[in-house]
């Protein structure tokens, strides 16, 4: 049988949630798709737990790292290794609702190349909120003026397997390697079509990588930000500017010396614009006069 979806999840010491992420996959009402379960030397249950769902389900195989490489590379592996026509990421301690791939691949028209669908964004928080990317369709350069650096990560999209060709997560990055990677990704399809159909569910842990900032974390996600900043679809988003000055200024209070972000001036058109929350605008007047 084709496989037109291959299903990548990198996995490392997620026992307790990894079944529920799994479960979630069985209920996606596909036919013609693989999960390949990417073990990343896990040192608790979790290689017992793939071992047993792939022997249980045929459409599941299992790739053990016999060490610990990262998310980046286990990632990539699974890249290398996937069949479908389709690509899509989960990570293992997340989980989808029901029907949310089917959607998104009856959603993969011939002049496609990704789709995105909806996000439930720090699910398990008090600051779960769920984010619909409307339905429409874009070119490359509308997507990085509407949710650019907002909302590329990995998950929650689902991209025909061509446009990675030549593409990686970098293995030298353990944080925001979506950030550097995703738009690169993205740049290549001829039109990116959005959903409001499906959610995936972002699940913030104690304990998970993205809820222990440190000062690695925070330069990281600077130079993720000046990586997207480079491209010409995006140079010139001040809230760009203002995401990325903010979070130069944690990394300095975290004891960060390099100043990395290149000062400009914001116009007071964008100051008093309208559309300007008033946390927005405070910000902008501080970094103005900073």
């Amino acid at each position: 049988m084709s496989i037109r979806l291959s299903i990548i999840i990198p996995v490392y010491n997620v026992a307790p949630y990894l079944r529920q992420c799994l479960q979630s996959l069985l209920q996606q009402g596909l036919d013609d798709y693989e999960v390949i379960l990417v073990n990343d030397a896990s040192h608790d249950n979790s290689r017992g737990i793939c071992s047993e769902w792939c022997s249980e389900h045929p459409t599941f195989r299992l790739l053990n790292n016999s060490q610990n490489m990262g998310l980046s590379a286990t990632r990539n592996r699974g890249i290398d290794e996937a069949r479908g026509e389709l690509l899509t990421f989960v990570d293992s301690d997340d989980f989808l609702a029901d029907g949310t791939l089917k959607a998104a691949t009856e959603a993969m028209e011939s002049d496609v190349d990704a789709v995105v669908y909806p996000v439930m964004e720090n699910h398990l928080t008090k600051n779960a909120s769920l984010w619909k990317p409307g339905e429409a369709r874009l070119d490359f350069a509308r997507w990085m003026r509407e949710d650019g650096f907002r909302h590329c990560y990995a998950v929650n999209k689902v991209y025909r397997r061509t446009l990675w060709q030549g593409i990686r997560f970098p293995e030298n990055q353990f944080y925001c390697e979506d950030m550097v990677t995703i738009p690169l990704v993205m740049q290549k399809a001829r039109q990116i079509r959005c959903i409001d159909t499906g959610i995936y569910y972002y699940c913030r842990r104690n304990g998970s990588i993205t809820s222990q900032l440190n000062k690695e974390k925070l330069r990281n996600y600077v130079e993720a930000l000046l990586t997207i900043m480079k491209f010409p679809e995006s140079a010139s988003d001040i809230e760009l500017y203002i995401a990325a000055r903010n979070a130069e200024i944690s990394y300095h209070r975290m004891g960060g010396t390099e100043q990395m972000v290149a000062r400009q001036t914001i116009p007071w058109r964008y100051i008093l614009s309208s559309g300007l929350t008033l946390r927005q605008r405070a910000k902008a007047l501080y970094l103005k006069f900073k």
